[in-house]
């Protein structure tokens, strides 16, 4: 009995020795961990790595050269610089045609309608210089000094006749370069009419609708014998060292090179894919561009309109002498 005493005291103390002290917890669970958290009690930063927060990612505009880009609005001409700041109307005259800067930045000019204009590249008042049967889808052009404008008009005198003209950008009487007459209409798809001076200064290719192009020394010795070459094509670019043209074969739409020095053009025709041969109206224009910075060699770029695989237009890019390699990937759906 006495033993049974003792047995039930001890476990009565030890009951209410147990209920007098704290009993320790476990330690809380550790949340689960997010990227970017600062929790202090995040895994990551118990571990001492914390996951840095990254910034979203915004549009950076691109780094670009001093320049003016010229856009047409229906209020008229506007300009503005490549960062898009600027922005200024420089004419509230209807713009008919591409507006092109002279070659020295100071000048702009366009066709409204049956008027060609040039004003400031920096605004001012408009100026007209030439007044009449101006042609329409032409690409006006100047010469390398910016002195004068190359333009092209129709002739209502001969079914199918046109003239190129060109005049001082300061003003005064326009000068006839030379007149053509087709010997059909033209139907159906196009070439866009081209006055395009050799960045030399020393040729002048003038480019009509569905007609030969006309390659003239420049200034024009009429009747000189050599003096003009005519070629098969239209929408022509000159190269950057004025040695050769590149254009848009008026039959196929195949790519052409057209040596002014040797007069001996270089076509594309084995293209490995059906682009620069056979274009139909995918050959018409825009046409083809040298790289800017060509230097006459066979690894210079050209950009052109073409078709691909699947009947698409889009603008593709290969090498000068790429008729043994392959072409360069395509622009598509351009």
């Amino acid at each position: 009995m006495r033993r049974f005493f003792g047995l039930a005291l001890t476990l009565l103390l030890s009951s209410f020795l147990l209920s007098a002290c704290d009993v320790p917890k476990p330690p809380p669970e550790l949340p689960t961990a997010t990227p970017g958290s600062q929790n202090p009690e995040s895994v990551d930063a118990v571990r001492g790595t914390p996951v840095r927060i990254e910034p979203e990612r915004e549009f950076t505009p691109l780094a670009v050269p001093p320049g003016t880009i010229y856009f047409v609005r229906s209020s008229g001409l506007w300009a503005i610089q490549p960062d898009g700041s600027g922005e200024k109307q420089l004419a509230d005259l209807p713009v008919t045609s591409a507006p092109v800067p002279s070659p020295d930045g100071t000048l702009v000019a366009w066709l409204s309608n049956s008027d060609l204009y040039a004003v400031a590249s920096d605004g001012g008042e408009s100026r007209k210089l030439f007044s009449g049967e101006l042609a329409d889808r032409q690409r006006i052009g100047w010469t390398p000094d910016s002195s004068n404008l190359g333009f092209i008009t129709l002739d209502p005198s001969i079914i199918g006749g046109e003239k190129s003209w060109y005049v001082p950008a300061s003003g005064g009487a326009p000068a006839e370069i030379n007149s053509t007459a087709y010997g059909a209409v033209p139907r159906g798809a196009s070439y866009e009419r081209v006055v395009q001076w050799s960045p030399d200064g020393y040729w002048v290719v003038v480019s009509g609708v569905n007609n030969p192009m006309q390659i003239m020394r420049w200034p024009v010795s009429p009747g000189k014998e050599g003096e003009v070459i005519e070629v098969a094509g239209g929408e022509p670019d000159w190269s950057p060292d004025s040695h050769t043209l590149v254009h848009t074969e008026s039959i196929n739409g195949a790519l052409q090179i057209f040596d002014v020095r040797s007069a001996k053009a270089t076509p594309f025709r084995t293209e490995q894919q059906p682009v620069g041969t056979g274009l139909s109206e995918y050959g018409q224009g825009p046409g083809p561009r040298w790289s800017p910075a060509s230097v006459g060699t066979d690894s210079d770029l050209i950009a052109y309109r073409s078709r691909s695989n699947q009947s698409e237009p889009r603008v593709s890019i290969r090498r000068r002498g790429a008729r043994e390699l392959q072409p360069l990937p395509s622009l598509t759906n351009n």
